[in-house]
Parts: structure tokens; sequence; C-alpha cells
């Protein structure tokens, strides 16, 4: 069953096209990851997912549903990327006051599995936690009213590597109950963990529609990391590019891994000077994106 429809959208602002004719559907229980550079448009897509920006052209549908249908409100959880939480009630009363506002709530229990906070820290101003503890509880709040589906900008931002875990476990949870999860993401363990497929955003068009697995199994490249004293050596090779130099090493891409070894061996670079690691198109995303963050 299909329960987001995308077809053929595009948004402008101020004469900038910031998304160009993109159509996806997304099943009932899928988890679906929205990747790309900074700038691709993963944030003004789930803003028109979400209804907060209206489209310039085509059609979204969510359950068959309009997107500023009412109705959705009863079934769909939304994280945004802002960290916010009351600053003057504390965790317990925080999650109290989202149970009296949704007619089937998850339980205290429900809630203490999910969040698996001490009683101490229930009991602390919830802006008194830690970046990453906020950003937790802000992920288990849009859970309290049982969404059957959930839009998550940004979910792990600011959570350190044992609360991003815990967020693993918990969308693995919602995948067994069949709830469906689009979501944006920085991090590539996170989308490799967790997604089941992966929509891929560069310059508001949508490059890939594909799955981790996918990704991983396509042609792959060789990154090859030297001493930099072999620059003026390699320069005239035909069979690297992307060589960049960076203190002392130098870098490059080639698909021509056995000539590039051999040629390295006959130059007299030693092997333990020489570092090689796979690149794929997932790879070379991530790696792009935290250029840009630099």
């Amino acid at each position: 069953m299909s329960m987001i429809e995308v077809r053929s959208i595009s948004k402008t602002i101020k004469e900038k096209k910031i998304l160009e004719d993109i159509s996806f559907e997304i099943g009932e229980g899928e988890c679906v990851a929205l990747i790309g550079p900074n700038g691709a448009g993963k944030t003004t897509l789930l803003s028109c997912l979400l209804g907060d920006w209206f489209v310039t052209s085509g059609d979204i549908r969510i359950e068959g549903r309009k997107v500023t249908d009412a109705v959705l409100k009863k079934v769909v959880g939304i994280l945004p990327q802002e960290n916010g939480v009351p600053a003057s009630l504390t965790v317990q009363e925080l999650i109290a006051f989202f149970q009296a506002i949704y007619l089937n709530p998850l339980s205290d229990k429900e809630v203490d599995e999910l969040l698996d906070f001490s009683p101490e820290q229930k009991n602390q101003l919830a802006e008194k936690l830690s970046g990453g503890q906020k950003r937790l509880l802000s992920f288990v709040l849009t859970l309290i009213g049982r969404p059957s589906i959930l839009f998550l900008d940004e979910p792990t931002t600011a959570m350190d590597t044992s609360t991003r875990q815990r967020f693993w476990e918990i969308v693995h949870r919602l995948k067994e109950s069949g709830v469906t999860l689009v979501y944006s993401s920085h991090y590539i363990e996170e989308v490799e963990h967790t997604a089941d497929r992966i929509l891929v955003l560069h310059q508001g068009r949508l490059l890939r529609d594909t799955t981790p697995f996918k990704m991983r199994s396509e042609e792959q490249e060789k990154q090859f990391i030297i001493p930099s004293d072999y620059e003026a050596i390699i320069t005239s090779w035909d069979n690297i590019y992307d060589m960049e130099v960076k203190h002392d090493r130098l870098s490059f891409m080639t698909k021509d891994v056995d000539a590039v070894w051999q040629a390295l061996q006959k130059v007299n670079c030693p092997i333990a000077e020489i570092e090689m690691t796979n690149k794929t198109l997932l790879n070379t995303l991530f790696d792009t994106t935290k250029e840009e963050e630099k």
C-alpha cells in the first residue's frame, strides 16, 4: 500500500528553483532516507511533504489525502531539525502533557522503555539535559501519539554514539510495527543501519532512488593515499583523477587498481606508505557533505 505519493513536484522561491520535477512513492512500513549535500533540497522537500510549504507545481498525497488535510495530524509525527524543549517543565511533566493531548497515548511503561532515562533524569528540567538527551526526548515525544507516519529532519544531530545507537534501536522497533519513516541524514552509518531505501537529492533534483545494498555493490572506485613526494611522478598518469595534496600526503582516485598498484611499486613507493580505501557513490555523497560543512 502506498502511503506517500509525490508526483512531479517543483518548488521555486524568489525565482530560484529549489526542487525540480521530483516523483516517488513510499509504501507502508518503509524506512526511507533523504541524503545529499547541503543545499540539495532535503529540508525543503520535507517542508513540502508536511504542508508547511506549498509546491509550485505537482502534487503530494499522504494516505490519499492532501498534505494540508487536518486528518493527517492524527497519524503523522514530526521531528524538526531545531532541538527545542520548554524551559520550565521537567521531563516527566513534558511526557504527561503529551500523553494528555492524545486519545490513545503511549503508557508510562512504553515511554520508559523507549527513553531509558533514570528517575533522576525524568525529574530534572528538560532544558538541563545534554544536547543528545534533548534530541532523544524530542524524538520519543513525537511517538507518544502512536503516529503511523514519521518525518524526521536530521534526527540524530547532537547525539553522542550511545544515544545514536538508542535511536537506531527505536527505529528498528518502529519498522517492525509497520510505521512508515522518512528522514534526512548526514551520517552514512545511520543510513546503512536503518534505511530500506535511499532518495539521493542533488541541486534540487532526485538523482537516485535506490537502496544501501545496491549502492554498496555498484562499481567501486579506490582512493589511494601516498607520500606527497611522489606528486611529480604520478601527475602524468592518465588512469588517476581527483588528485589532492594535504600536508605531506597525496590522495587520488582510480578504477584501474591493479595497474596503479604495480606502477607505485615500480617507482619504489613503500607498501607501508600506501593507503587504499573503497569508495562508492554513498561514500562520495557523504564525503562531499562533510567537506561543505567545514
